[in-house]
């Protein structure tokens, strides 16, 4: 197997904070956004497991302010480029949580 030509992730310095950025992320986004809207209900909690770079949790609720959007992953580093991202959300975007979908307890009992 080949390795890829590109990294998966492009890691911009931020001083003390990593932003990561993924070049599929920002091409899927709207496609994503098109089949979550025929599915997400009008108001709620959306818990998005493993949301890798933090680049969809900035952008899914900018298109769906009546949603509270929980970003979450089980990896730190992802948490830090998360968070990154999320200071310049808007109030509907929670900070992240760590999250491993493995784990008997989660930090978050209901979305």
């Amino acid at each position: 197997m080949t390795e890829p030509s590109f990294p998966p992730y492009n890691v911009g310095d931020l001083g003390k904070e990593v932003k990561r950025q993924a070049p599929a992320a920002a091409r899927n986004v709207e496609p994503i956004g098109d089949v979550l809207a025929d599915w997400l209900p009008t108001s709620g909690l959306v818990l998005e497991v493993a949301s890798g770079t933090g680049e969809h949790a900035l952008a899914f609720p900018r298109r769906f302010p009546d949603l509270d959007w929980q970003p979450s992953d089980p990896d730190p580093e992802a948490l830090a480029s998360i968070a990154a991202w999320q200071r310049e959300g808007p109030p509907n975007l929670r900070p992240p949580v760590q999250l491993d979908v493995c784990a008997s307890e989660w930090p978050i009992g209901r979305a």
